[in-house]
């Protein structure tokens, strides 16, 4: 393991040894492909944020330092967004780590290569500001089990509309939080649904489309063909204004 007078930027994968030319490469296309989605997500449209790649001569280490044009809040925003979606992954929870799909897809790429070859696992860290954040099998893991879906339906999801993105290749979403079942569920929309969504934002509503279950019947994703407002809780009659018609 390196330490941190080692680490040539603030941003830098470690891989272990004994990887072969191929797996590096791959390794490396994952990581800048990581911090470009990152990027992307942060950087003021029309201006994306540049980066020049730091190597450690003799080393493993593959670091990238922020071009002087690119602004110290969107490189901010990246440190710590690299940092948290890893931990929050690790913890199961991909919905709460506020990355991208494809984020996430290159991250799992890094992980898988920790993985190594007959039981044979090869050390994969991110190092944020010179600390050390551990790419596991264990994030695979989470990753492979949220992307697996087992069937497909069409239906309806209630809940409130947040967290509004467009990912690298164009594609839009948002994220639907359900309260009652404390989960978010990722929607992918179509252009045209776009004023209304930013219209709802915020709002609680109902989603209609293909829905994308895992094994136990839990919602990963749903492929929005419409969005419809619903009554905000303030707005839903209390159990005072409902007695006297229950009575009658």
């Amino acid at each position: 393991m390196a330490i941190a007078d080692q680490i040539p930027s603030e941003l830098t994968l470690e891989i272990g040894a004994d990887l072969s030319p191929e797996r590096f490469m791959t390794a490396a296309r994952a990581f800048f492909g990581y911090i470009q989605e990152l990027s992307a997500s942060f950087a003021p449209e029309g201006e994306p944020a540049r980066w020049v790649v730091r190597v450690r001569e003799g080393s493993t280490l593959l670091g990238v330092d922020p071009m002087p044009v690119t602004p110290i809040e969107v490189v901010n925003a990246v440190y710590a967004r690299a940092e948290k979606g890893i931990r929050r992954i690790a913890e199961g929870d991909i919905d709460d780590s506020g990355l991208p799909e494809a984020a996430v897809k290159h991250l799992r790429t890094l992980a898988e290569i920790s993985e190594g070859t007959r039981g044979h696992m090869i050390p994969v860290r991110l190092w944020v500001r010179k600390k050390p954040v551990e790419l596991d099998p264990r994030i695979a893991s989470v990753i492979r089990e949220d992307f697996r879906a087992d069937y497909n339906d069409y239906g309806t999801i209630e809940g409130r509309l947040e967290t509004i993105t467009e990912g690298s290749s164009g594609s839009l979403q948002f994220q639907i939080r359900d309260a009652m079942l404390k989960q978010k569920v990722r929607c992918f929309f179509p252009e045209n649904l776009l004023a209304e969504v930013f219209d709802k934002f915020r709002k609680r509503v109902e989603v209609s489309g293909v829905i994308h279950y895992r094994k136990n019947g839990m919602p990963i994703s749903i492929e929005a063909v419409s969005v419809i407002s619903l009554p905000d809780d303030s707005e839903l009659p209390t159990a005072g204004d409902v007695r006297g018609i229950l009575r009658n």
